[in-house]
């Protein structure tokens, strides 16, 4: 009997989680810790989910490109609704993000997603608000 019920509970947790993480759906917890954010950031950016990454930037994010020789910005709005119009796509890459300073109000992370030919970097600040939840403030990407 225990075995069941233990079963049953695993076989939830795991139906809980699989639908909590699925793209377009993030989960009410995404903010509540700064490695939750990166980790939804690198979600978001190799499926194109356009509500994640509405949920994990403050309002005055800024995305940075560099673009052979100028820096490219686009705002949290511009970016949103790009992932909006393109819809949930699967980039061929891997990745994988290394915090290179955090304190208690703000974390720098490097991440970096390897395409086949190529990697791009991305230096992410992740910054906690007066409720206490984490969002991105900057993204530039390499």
């Amino acid at each position: 009997m225990k075995r069941k019920v233990l079963m049953y509970a695993v076989l939830l947790c795991i139906t809980y989680t699989t639908t909590a993480a699925k793209p377009g759906n993030p989960s009410k917890n995404v903010t509540a810790r700064a490695s939750n954010v990166i980790e939804a950031f690198v979600d978001a950016h190799m499926h194109g989910d356009a509500a994640l990454f509405n949920a994990i930037m403050n309002n005055n994010a800024q995305l940075k490109l560099n673009r052979h020789d100028e820096v490219v910005m686009h705002t949290k709005s511009e970016l949103v609704n790009f992932y909006k119009k393109s819809g949930l796509i699967l980039l061929n890459c891997t990745s994988d993000y290394e915090i290179l300073s955090s304190n208690e109000c703000a974390v720098m992370a490097r991440v970096d997603f390897k395409f086949p030919e190529f990697v791009q970097q991305h230096y992410v600040t992740i910054e906690k608000d007066k409720k206490g939840q984490w969002r991105i403030s900057q993204i530039s990407r390499f």
